[in-house]
């Protein structure tokens, strides 16, 4: 029997969301992409004239790869260039797989629901 009172235990959202994510690896997914962002960020300040603070080369590692690309800040040697593609290569992959993620969670939410109402539906019919 379920409690009325409160969404059973297998749909809250947040629990769905984490299985998903567990299911699919894609912790690990978001843990190596932070950890190349960080990387990439203290590569940049170290090798790009124009990026002066590490505060600067997280703004713009995150910017690449989003793909927005504001261009308040522009890398000019070879190895920001190279950074860059991959912080965009990246963040493609990485921004793709994450939407795929998100509509198999509403997916997920969906199918639950719809199995919790046919089972309120039929425990009523049932009384």
């Amino acid at each position: 029997m379920f409690n009325h009172s409160r969404k059973p235990a297998h749909l809250k959202p947040s629990r769905v969301l984490w299985r998903i994510l567990q299911v699919t690896g894609f912790t690990k997914f978001i843990a190596s992409f932070v950890v190349y962002l960080l990387i990439a960020a203290v590569g940049l300040y170290i090798f790009e004239p124009s990026i002066t603070n590490i505060g600067d080369s997280i703004w713009y590692c995150f910017v690449t790869s989003t793909t927005l690309g504001y261009g308040d800040i522009v890398v000019t040697t070879i190895i920001g260039r190279v950074i860059s593609v991959f912080l965009a290569l990246y963040g493609l992959l990485f921004f793709g797989c994450l939407s795929g993620i998100v509509v198999s969670y509403y997916l997920e939410m969906n199918k639950r629901l719809s199995q919790y109402e046919e089972h309120e539906k039929a425990e009523k019919s049932d009384s």
